[in-house]
């Protein structure tokens, strides 16, 4: 079933789809529906993390036996469910793939344990495996350890909330998910080049795709500016690239959310807009895989518009003082998160702070002035500007000291 929800642009009407973290989710949690209901069913709900509710459409359903006995499980039974993902109107790689969950009961009286391939739900009563499709992760520096299948943290929370509703009191479960096209799809995708090999990965931060061309967004995003400019007519701005920098701006620095606009990779055009608005002062927060490509130069910040994170993290962490031994380090690494382990001074992140507002003030000819904070998500804040405490103390409920 389409989820029945549009936005509208230019007159013409787009329909919203789902992600492959909602589409997993309903898929694992059918499947676990029907093996303990017996029952025959259609569709099933689910709750996504934006808060809209899915009714989804199961594609396949397969109750049979295992082939060979297997003394990890219960018995022979399982059953096998499938989804097939919706891009709505603004499909990706992924759109109309069929995501697989299989269900096979566990021994009850016997611990699940952590194989060092699996995801286990803190009530240690389901075991979660990437099957055909899924991609591994083979490298350090993203949200998954290496050798964990490539399902990401906010769809994980998902998948075991959903089964959690329809998982009988004290049974255990190993749901296994398989995605037969993945490995193809996922030669399309940038997965490859971050280490996930073997298929795709399950994302969605909201649970939701949300249908726009890359214009209709830039003009949501400005409508939206405009927006704040009436609500509050300040001179200042808080901007941050996603949905991360926004949950660090409110539960690290205490910001309200109505007073944070999003701007996705559109840097040089937000910052263009900003200056014409007639804002004098912008606050700028981010994950560090997004603002280290400003502190380069980079305005659009998206991968397949320009890259270089390493290569400027390597250039900034040299001219800070870092040796040249952590400076090839740092080239040579998969992620940000990776790079910035090998940092040995702490001054370092601040430098690449002040660095990013250079930029930005250059690209608004020093007509606004910016200040910056960058984060990671292993090693929490990094760096902030001279005067950022200055700038946001207002709108803070959490004060910190300079860096």
């Amino acid at each position: 079933m389409q989820l029945d929800k549009f936005t509208v642009h230019d007159g013409k009407k787009l329909r919203y789809g789902y992600t492959t973290g909602s589409t997993s989710a309903g898929a694992c949690k059918s499947a676990v529906e029907v093996y303990f209901n017996c029952e025959d069913i259609s569709t099933i709900g689910i709750e996504t993390p934006k808060g809209w509710d899915l009714d989804l459409d199961i594609n396949t359903l397969d109750v049979g036996s295992l082939k060979e006995d297997d003394i990890r499980y219960k018995n022979r039974r399982y059953v096998k469910t499938s989804i097939i993902k919706d891009g709505g109107d603004d499909p990706d790689a992924t759109h109309l793939i069929e995501i697989f969950a299989t269900i096979r009961e566990l021994d009850e009286s016997k611990e699940i344990k952590d194989t060092g391939d699996n995801f286990i739900n803190k009530k240690k009563t389901i075991s979660l495996r990437g099957g055909v499709g899924v991609g591994r992760v083979t490298k350090k520096g993203l949200q998954v350890a290496i050798g964990k299948p490539a399902i990401n943290l906010v769809p994980l929370k998902t998948i075991f909330y959903e089964v959690e509703k329809v998982l009988p009191q004290g049974k255990k479960i190993e749901l296994t998910i398989d995605i037969p096209t993945g490995e193809k799809v996922g030669q399309k995708t940038f997965n490859p080049k971050l280490g996930i090999l073997g298929g795709i990965s399950i994302l969605g931060t909201t649970g939701i795709v949300k249908p726009m061309s890359e214009e209709a967004f830039k003009d949501s995003i400005v409508i939206e500016m405009k927006m704040l400019v009436e609500e509050y007519p300040e001179d200042t701005i808080i901007i941050t690239p996603g949905n991360y920098g926004k949950k660090f701006l409110v539960e690290e620095l205490g910001i309200e959310p109505k007073k944070i606009l999003i701007i996705s990779n559109f840097m040089g055009f937000i910052l263009d807009n900003i200056k014409v608005l007639g804002y004098k002062k912008i606050v700028l927060v981010g994950h560090i895989g997004k603002l280290i490509k400003v502190a380069g130069g980079i305005f659009h910040t998206h991968s397949k518009v320009a890259d270089g994170r390493m290569e400027i993290l390597g250039a900034n962490a040299l001219l800070a003082g870092e040796t040249p031994e952590d400076v090839i380090k740092i080239i040579e690494a998969n992620t940000t998160e990776e790079g910035l382990s090998y940092l040995k001074l702490k001054a370092t992140n601040k430098t690449i702070a002040e660095k990013i507002k250079q930029k930005c003030e250059k690209r608004v000819f020093d007509e606004v002035e910016v200040e910056v904070l960058t984060f990671s998500f292993d090693h929490g804040e990094l760096g902030r500007t001279e005067g950022f405490n200055r700038m946001v103390d207002k709108y803070m409920e959490n004060k910190y000291e300079e860096n």
